[in-house]
């Protein structure tokens, strides 16, 4: 068994120390053990191992192993895992404390280990969980809304936007544990001036994806935004990230001349639409270019007119008719018209039955009662005969 009997390795001596300063919550879940009270404990959070788990970091992991009065015997105190030997400390007669950190060799995540104590011929043993948090830092990414409704990554470029618009910061946990955001902020810069500061609170679950939304509005009305800060690991450390993006505003008329259906042919006309970023634009039905597209919006207008023939064969339900730029490697709606296809009236089903229909219908039945009736009286005169 590896002794650390003075606890010579700095990084441990440092951790005792802070944990002689930390508040009371260190001592979580004392056991009673040899007459006194043992606890198995982080440092940074505070939280026990002993019949509980303790979060710890993937870089150095620390452990400290503390006793509520000195003892005359040495005290061995032995991780396992199974029954292997994950690291071990000794608590010196007379001495209250001992560090534990070689834990290195435990695998990210979640692992069930047993605490053994020994002093002298009396043994007595603690399960727990140790889990391992990544330190992986975060990834932040913006997201605004086109025309259309969908929303477009912009993460570090200038996003082509026109009309009613809204951002949003993407945030996604790397780390196998769950975060805390603690300084994560959403930087507005707004057009012609102005700074809007929005921020993030709450958590997010290891692997997971959050998406806030912190701003809306018109794009000329916002020139750029950022999502950045820190955040707390389950371990008690912290990462950070962040990314930013700005916006180009578009300008200019896109109308259509009337509602489209099934059928019809309907206009788009476009004007003045700059600044000319593309020398054309697409033009897509439910996603899918329709016949024309992509037109041309030549100087100096910088407009296109198309004729759009909608198909009967469209479906039931909802549709929308875009007006979509490419730039920077994003595709946006610059312009959306959105339609509606409705169920066609079911006709009637079943006969109605008028008046004659419904007198003869009567006369028949009387006729089958009838009948009914004589062959009844036949039979018993047969019977009685």
């Amino acid at each position: 068994m590896r002794s650390h009997r003075g606890v010579g390795a700095g990084i441990v001596a440092l951790a005792l120390a802070a944990s002689v300063l930390a508040a009371s919550p260190a001592q979580a879940a004392p056991q009673s053990l040899f007459g006194t009270t043992v606890d198995v404990f982080s440092p940074i959070t505070s939280e026990s191992l002993l019949g509980s788990t303790v979060y710890v970091p993937e870089i150095t992991p620390l452990l400290v192993v503390e006793i509520g009065d000195a003892q005359a015997t040495d005290i061995d105190v032995t991780v396992l895992d199974g029954a292997t030997t994950i690291d071990s400390c000794v608590i010196v007669a007379g001495g209250t404390m001992c560090g534990l950190s070689s834990l290195g060799g435990l695998p990210d995540g979640a692992t069930a280990v047993t605490v053994q104590f020994v002093m002298g011929a009396a043994t007595e043993t603690v399960s727990g969980t140790v889990f391992v948090v990544t330190n992986d830092a975060p990834t932040f990414r913006l997201e605004w809304r086109d025309a259309a409704g969908l929303w477009v990554d912009g993460t570090g470029i200038g996003i082509a936007l026109r009309g009613a618009t809204a951002l949003r910061c993407v945030i996604t946990n790397n780390s196998n544990a769950a975060i805390t955001f603690d300084t994560v902020t959403a930087m507005i810069e707004l057009n012609p001036s102005g700074t809007e500061a929005v921020p993030i609170t709450g958590t997010l679950a290891a692997g997971a994806v959050g998406r806030f939304t912190v701003w809306s509005g018109l794009a000329p009305a916002i020139y750029s935004a950022s999502c950045s800060g820190g955040v707390d690991l389950r371990d008690g450390t912290g990462a950070g990230g962040g990314n930013g993006g700005g916006v180009i505003a578009m300008g200019g008329t896109i109308t259509i001349d009337r509602t489209p259906a099934p059928g019809q042919t309907v206009t788009i006309t476009a004007d003045g639409v700059t600044p000319p970023l593309v020398t054309e634009y697409s033009v897509l039905l439910d996603g899918v270019p329709v016949s024309g597209s992509p037109v041309s919006a030549p100087p100096p207008d910088f407009g296109f007119m198309l004729d759009i023939a909608v198909p009967t064969s469209l479906a039931v339900g909802d549709h929308v008719i875009s007006v979509v730029v490419t730039y920077q490697g994003r595709d946006t709606a610059i312009a959306a018209f959105p339609f509606q296809v409705a169920a066609p009236e079911l006709a009637a089903t079943g006969a109605e039955l008028d008046a004659s229909s419904a007198a003869w219908s009567g006369l028949v039945g009387l006729l089958v009662v009838a009948a009914g009736a004589g062959l009844l009286a036949a039979s018993r005169r047969r019977l009685s005969g």
